[in-house]
């Protein structure tokens, strides 16, 4: 069985498991739940050695930033909550220096007025839960920038180069949004069965987008 195959195998089994995540969420088998939750950082792991020609340690460690993150949130203690937080701000960092080589001197004051929306609306989200950070409030605040950064990168290169490649970039960085606002809500506001699918579903398509963005942006360079 050579690579392509294995690599469809393995794609296919990124996707059940997000599927059985949900479905166990939702008819509440918090055993099977919780199995399905944990291995699916690991999965798509696997799945980026096995496609990936470059292996770039920067997104291995940004996506192992990313578990560990779960894993603290998964405790639900104030201090674990404030490792995550931190865990989670370093993952957005990471992911920041992978898409920085796409900043030029020509786009840099469009992405800087790109950025502005995203930025708001993540303050808007974060002002709606300040109460509740504590003194993770201003890791929230880094967190914000980074990820508005990835938006408005995301934004003008799609605008200036609508590619294959772009367009997963863009997408990603728009569900990162939308998978911050829900798993605010769900934790600290509604704990609601419809709001956890939201953030099951964003977080696994965000880091699939994010993904087959990084194997194109590889792809792309070893071309060059």
């Amino acid at each position: 069985m050579n690579f392509k195959k294995i690599s469809k195998i393995v794609l296919i089994l990124y996707f059940l498991n997000l599927f059985l995540y949900s479905l166990f969420s939702i008819v509440s088998i918090e055993e099977m739940t919780e199995v399905f939750w944990f291995i699916r950082i690991p999965i798509l792991l696997i799945l980026y050695f096995i496609t990936s020609q470059k292996r770039s340690i920067l997104y291995i460690a940004a996506l192992l930033l990313y578990q560990l993150a779960s894993v603290f949130f998964y405790f639900g203690t104030p201090a674990t909550f404030i490792y995550g937080t931190f865990s989670s701000m370093l993952f957005k960092l990471c992911l920041v220096l992978l898409i920085l080589g796409l900043v030029t001197r020509r786009n840099f004051k469009a992405i800087s007025i790109a950025f502005i929306p995203f930025f708001v609306i993540y303050l808007y989200i974060i002002e709606f839960v300040v109460s509740h950070l504590g003194d993770s409030y201003y890791i929230w605040i880094l967190n914000a920038f980074f990820t508005s950064f990835i938006g408005g990168v995301a934004i003008i290169n799609y605008v200036h180069n609508p590619g294959h490649k772009n367009y997963w970039l863009l997408i990603s960085s728009i569900l990162f949004i939308v998978q911050i606002a829900a798993f605010f809500i769900n934790k600290f506001y509604i704990k609601n069965e419809g709001i956890y699918q939201m953030v099951i579903l964003s977080y696994g398509i965000s880091h699939y987008t994010f993904y087959r963005f990084m194997i194109m942006k590889e792809e792309e360079q070893l071309h060059s």
